[in-house]
């Protein structure tokens, strides 16, 4: 993990992806849904930025990783399947998407997403504009990391009742604002 870590802090020069960088070195625990989030944060930078091959290795940083029974930590291990399968579906790699995909609906009931559209449409826009109000510098990525996280993570799992072309038109525009941020 560290030599993945160093050699992208060495090589993509931005503040975001330096930040998690340098986090995740200090410590990480595969244990910990915190420093997790920390992993899954680099990798959606690194998305957010272009940097497709780099995320990608940040996702394969958790692929070894075991369902436990604690979502709180398979979240964000599956998250990272879901981020790895979108960059491969985006280069064609339909087939090794698909495969990320079958393991990542082994833990999900779709029943449940139902209790998420409110919360995905409504909550996370008016907790990004609360975020851009009190910081307009910030573009509101707090929230909008969030909120491209949940988008990658329902349209790569698929069976989500917003649609897909929803989740694509939020994650264009999530990156289209973040990318601004150096």
């Amino acid at each position: 993990m560290q030599k993945t870590i160093e050699k992208i802090m060495n090589t993509v020069d931005r503040k975001k992806v330096q930040s998690c960088c340098k986090k995740a070195l200090k410590k990480c625990s595969f244990k910990s849904a915190n420093d997790l989030a920390n992993i899954t944060d680099l990798a959606t930078w690194l998305y957010i930025y272009g940097y497709y091959e780099e995320a990608a290795s940040v996702c394969d940083l958790l692929s070894e990783v075991e369902f436990n029974g604690n979502y709180n930590i398979w979240w964000q291990i599956e998250y990272s399947y879901c981020l790895k399968s979108r960059i491969l579906r985006e280069q064609c790699k339909d087939e090794e998407s698909k495969m990320l995909s079958e393991i990542i609906n082994r833990h999900r009931d779709p029943k449940l997403y139902g209790n998420l559209i409110n919360w995905y449409r409504v909550t996370l826009n008016k907790n990004i504009s609360s975020e851009e109000k009190d910081s307009p510098k910030n573009f509101g990525y707090v929230w909008r990391i969030i909120k491209i996280k949940h988008a990658i993570s329902n349209r790569e799992a698929g069976g989500h009742p917003i649609p897909d072309e929803e989740f694509d038109q939020d994650i264009k525009e999530i990156v289209d604002i973040l990318k601004q941020l150096k």
